[in-house]
């Protein structure tokens, strides 16, 4: 009895002590105005160098105020002590605005830190920053992203260049609560794991950028969100699966249950490329990735460049990995848009999903299709895999392949590579008859009308007018084109060495605070002791 007691106890303890290291910071009653220190706040700068080497102090900061910095250094280390408050709060950052009244302006300036839990810019709570002519650069430190904005924060910048070594930094990011980024004429790098380029719980746009990930995917979307390319060349270098990720790819879009992302049911995530080069390395897995989310993708004149004989074009499908949904019911659904477009890879989606496909406006799409049947298979769905093929357009079938509906205008080409009609049956029963060895089996409905609707138009962008009229440029997005990069250089900057690297920030909303645990670990040592001597003696 007296064991059981002791371990009841202690099991309770030790339980309580879990659940507060695993406690994310309260969204509701985080202190904008208490908790942040800096070493310029709400002031001017020009030709200085600021260096900050205290934990959780941030070297520039606009709280509610105006900061503005010309031709200045900023130097950041000191890792964070709280993964959660530096995510999602920008304690800790090398630049931060928080507030509505917040206005952070920066020009031909060189931001750098070495630091976990150090952002180079961040904007919060809808504070602003503009950036023009200036470079970014975060080393060996994890959750030290280039930009960041969070609950309504926005950054709109210009002709950066940007840098990032460490895991889960991905050059630009927006995280819990939304934000708004965006980029253009800049240069990206990203080496660490877990770090796309892009990485969007909110809205990133970018429009003449290039691009470099070495360890991770080009892209990746979490939630009922948004990611704008244009006139940019991304590639990911990469042949491995990325984090946690199910399978490799080159752009993932999914709903996770960390709570950082919008899941209203309202609304789909929204992907477009327009102009552009997407590259990616993998050798297996999708260029197109889709578990537990709702999304448009929408891809104009864009060259995609991947292995097609391994790598898929797009697979949508339900996953047993991350505790992302229910496994059975966590499948994806996609309307997958070509405009004016040539796409090959192979198209696979399984019984829990859906993928509607539209080959528009003279495009060519060139593969096959399958539908796979998912491992747990509890919330079918009816039609996995509908094929929308409008007069301008053709597919160019690489294989026997399966739809559950097949829409195909008057003038549609459906052929082999080697030009033959392909055969076509609806339920068995042939509809069209080819001359190739190919067979498309649609086991729902056949017709000759495509319907379009708004889930198939692009998107607009954020105005860029008011960073336009402040830094006298001329960067309207859709418009850019010339060199890319800062002209800053960051070659001769003297880092401090981190003095605060036994810290280590999170990216899934938990965070160790050491002298807490050591106390919890006394106290458990203590009421074990009196138990002992006060409640059990004899």
């Amino acid at each position: 009895m007296k064991q059981a007691v002791v371990a009841m106890l202690c099991a309770g303890m030790i339980s309580s002590m879990a659940v507060s290291e695993i406690h994310g910071a309260d969204t509701q009653n985080f202190d904008y105005t208490g908790n942040y220190s800096a070493v310029l706040k709400n002031k001017n700068a020009s030709n200085k160098t600021y260096t900050s080497k205290t934990s959780d102090q941030n070297t520039a900061l606009a709280n509610n105020g105006t900061v503005t910095l010309d031709s200045v250094k900023l130097i950041k280390t000191g890792s964070d002590n709280d993964g959660d408050v530096t995510n999602f709060y920008g304690v800790n950052s090398n630049v931060l605005a928080v507030g509505s009244s917040a206005k952070a302006y920066i020009k031909n300036s060189a931001i750098v830190s070495n630091s976990t839990g150090t952002n180079g810019v961040f904007a919060t709570n809808k504070g602003t920053v503009y950036l023009n002519n200036s470079t970014i650069k975060t080393v060996t430190g994890d959750n030290a992203r280039g930009l960041d904005a969070t609950y309504g924060g926005t950054i709109i910048a210009n002709k950066m260049t940007i840098s990032t070594e460490g895991a889960h930094s991905a050059t630009l990011a927006t995280d819990r609560g939304g934000g708004t980024i965006s980029v253009t004429n800049s240069k990206l790098s990203t080496k660490g794991s877990g770090s796309p380029l892009i990485y969007s719980t909110g809205t990133i746009e970018v429009d003449h950028v290039s691009g470099t990930s070495s360890t991770s995917q080009i892209a990746g979307m979490e939630g009922k969100n948004v990611i704008l390319i244009n006139n940019s060349k991304l590639t990911s270098t990469s042949d491995q699966t990325s984090g946690s990720d199910p399978v490799k790819n080159g752009v993932i879009i999914y709903q996770s249950t960390s709570g950082d992302a919008d899941t209203s049911s309202s609304k789909v995530a929204h992907f477009q490329a327009v102009d552009s080069t997407l590259s990616s390395s993998i050798t297996s897995g999708s260029m197109f990735y889709l578990t537990n989310t709702s999304a448009n993708v929408i891809l104009k004149n864009t060259s995609l460049n991947f292995n097609s004989n391994k790598v898929n074009l797009l697979q949508v499908e339900g996953n047993n990995a991350n505790s992302w949904g229910t496994a059975g019911s966590n499948g994806a659904s996609v309307n997958f848009t070509m405009i004016n477009q040539k796409a090959t890879g192979n198209i696979s989606v399984d019984t829990i999903s859906s993928a509607n496909v539209y080959v528009t406006s003279s495009s060519t799409y060139k593969g096959k299709t399958s539908i796979t049947t998912n491992s747990v298979n509890t919330n079918k769905t009816d039609a996995p895999i509908t094929m929308n093929v409008d007069k301008t357009s053709t597919w160019v079938v690489t294989g026997n392949s399966t739809l559950a509906n097949l829409n195909v205008e008057d003038g549609a080409k459906i052929v082999d590579t080697d030009g033959k009609t392909v055969t076509i049956k609806v339920n068995g029963v042939t509809k069209v008859q080819g001359t190739s060895s190919y067979v498309i089996n649609v086991t729902g409905t056949y017709s000759t009308t495509v319907k379009l609707t708004s889930n198939n138009n692009l998107k607009t962008a954020t105005s860029r007018e008011d960073f336009d009229q402040y830094f006298n440029t001329t960067t309207t997005y859709g418009t850019n084109s010339g060199s890319q990069g800062s002209s800053i250089s960051t070659s001769g900057i003297s880092i401090p060495t981190d003095t605060n690297k036994n810290y280590s920030s999170s990216n899934t909303s938990s965070s160790t605070n050491t002298p807490y645990m050591i106390i919890g670990a006394l106290l458990l040592s203590l009421m074990v002791y009196i138990i002992n001597i006060f409640v059990f003696r004899k």
